[in-house]
């Protein structure tokens, strides 16, 4: 496949990560199994590693905006999955994070076959973690980025996953 992907999300990790849980692929696994919606539209998790998770999405119907393209709202939600489980890699095991801001830029339409998103850690902080994410899509045998984010997560100690909303 060739690519016209510049974003190489993994040489953007800023400083030296520190691993606090062992077990961070396995927290991440089994938190996505609880993502509804992810599952509901195909989507995957590829690749995990220190600082770096991958996830893909299939195009379908149910992702579709109306003039046949990836919706804007599906690539968002593609680039918050893959850099708030990259999260994950670099907190200790009684936590988490949870969105507080992030901004996408849109650089190409989403019109493809599948989504790629990747995430990205650029710094930990004590309350705040700073993350990054790309989306390319796949078209014609070809991987072209369609958006960025900047990504504040707020870290938090462990709430509980399940399919119940005790808000």
């Amino acid at each position: 496949m060739q690519t016209k992907s510049s974003t190489n999300i993994r040489r953007s990790i800023r400083g030296p990560l520190t691993v606090q849980d062992e077990n961070f692929a396995e927290k991440i696994r089994k938190s996505f199994e609880h993502q509804g919606v992810m599952h509901a539209l195909g989507g995957t998790i590829e690749e995990i590693s220190l600082g770096y998770v991958e996830v893909h999405l299939p195009f379908s119907k149910a992702t579709q905006q109306q003039h046949g393209f990836f919706h804007g709202g599906i690539v968002a939600m593609l680039a918050d999955t893959a850099s708030g489980f990259t999260t994950y890699t670099v907190l200790p095991p009684d936590e988490e994070c949870l969105s507080a801001e992030f901004k996408v830029n849109f650089l190409y339409p989403a019109n493809g076959t599948k989504l790629i998103g990747r995430g990205g850690i650029i710094k930990v902080g004590k309350t705040l973690v700073i993350a990054e994410a790309t989306v390319s899509v796949i078209r014609d045998n070809q991987e072209i980025d369609c958006a960025y984010m900047i990504h504040t997560l707020a870290r938090t100690k462990h709430v509980k996953s399940g399919s119940e909303n005790k808000a």
